[in-house]
């Protein structure tokens, strides 16, 4: 089969390798659509943990075609979303709701490939509703639901989203699928603020225009949103975001900022506001969940770009250039 192989900062080779084997609990997916992440842009820009040369891709959705001994045989065939971790359920991580930190998981294959290998848990078939291409968003939509889960909304709360692209859309669409009873979006690129009011954000706002302090003030009376999330990974907006907060209000951080970056807030006003400051990284127990959440929502041209295994370079580099709202890899193109 053909693979991507990254061989560092951005140089990528077009490699035939030998098809994967299954193991007993395994399965061998056909790779319709890899998702190309924030992730991989920060690996290539050095800002994130990897070693080349390797196979990257973690957002993925295909069709089990080969299954391993210990595994149903009626498996081959269905259209899956690909979790990129198992999870044992039994160690301090997952007893935590922290599945994806299980000490004992093993991970799927990288998915800038024709093919990859799945543990059999890890491959969550889908709702007949839900698109196999639209499958490789369920990795960074799990992402968002877990965060979105972990606020507590309970229905009538006011929401602002910063960073309108695939991370912060999910966010704001789940928020309100939540009941959120306002839902502000915040991106300075028309198309995915068009994006955002397709997916059910109530108000969409371009900070090139006017402050979106002046707009949240409006909305809430000068009160602050009861959750704010800042999905960019950019600590200047993530003290942007902390100030729209109410008392007693939410942050909640989908984006990545790069590491030993630090925030300069005013602890008094923190404390005295009695803020809530909370952290997203992954899946918790929520990716088996997001196919039927995708599902309901509205994801025409969710998907703006679609690059064979020969554009993943280039994909990653527009990516990382904030154009459009989701690129994907299509291997077997």
């Amino acid at each position: 089969m053909k693979v991507s192989t990254w061989h560092g900062g951005t140089e990528f080779t077009i490699d035939d390798v030998t098809d994967p084997s299954p193991g007993p609990e395994d399965v061998i997916v056909e790779v319709e659509a890899v998702g190309i992440c924030g992730t991989d842009v920060h690996i290539t820009r050095g800002l994130f943990p990897s070693t080349p040369p390797k196979v990257l891709g973690h957002e993925f959705g295909g069709k089990i075609v080969a299954v391993g001994e210990s595994v149903d045989t009626a498996r081959v065939g269905q259209n899956v979303a690909c979790d990129i971790t198992s999870h044992c359920f039994e160690c301090d991580e997952c007893l935590d709701g922290r599945w994806n930190r299980c000490q004992r998981s093993t991970a799927s294959s990288g998915a800038f490939a024709q093919f990859a290998l799945v543990p059999s848990s890890s491959a969550v078939e889908i709702p007949a509703s839900l698109a196999l291409e639209d499958a490789a968003l369920t990795e960074p939509a799990s992402c968002c639901l877990s965060g979105i889960e972990m606020c507590g909304l309970t229905g009538g709360e006011s929401v602002l989203v910063i960073g309108g692209g695939a991370m912060g859309l999910f966010t704001m669409a789940f928020a309100k699928l939540a009941g959120a009873e306002t839902v502000i979006m915040s991106d300075p690129i028309a198309e995915r603020r068009a994006m955002a009011t397709q997916l059910g954000a109530d108000i969409v706002h371009d900070p090139s225009d006017s402050p979106i302090s002046d707009l949240v003030a409006d909305v809430t009376n000068g009160r602050g949103v009861h959750l704010a999330a800042e999905a960019v990974g950019s600590p200047s907006l993530v003290r942007l975001a902390l100030d729209q907060t109410r008392p007693r209000g939410t942050l909640l951080l989908i984006g990545v900022s790069p590491r030993g970056t630090r925030l300069p807030i005013d602890l008094y006003d923190f404390q005295w506001r009695e803020t809530v400051i909370r952290g997203a990284f992954g899946r918790g127990t929520s990716y088996a969940r997001t196919p039927a959440a995708l599902a309901e929502l509205n994801l025409d041209g969710f998907i703006s770009h679609r690059h064979g295994l020969d554009g993943v370079a280039e994909a990653i580099a527009s990516t990382g250039s904030g154009i459009g709202v989701k690129t994907v890899i299509r291997p077997n193109d």
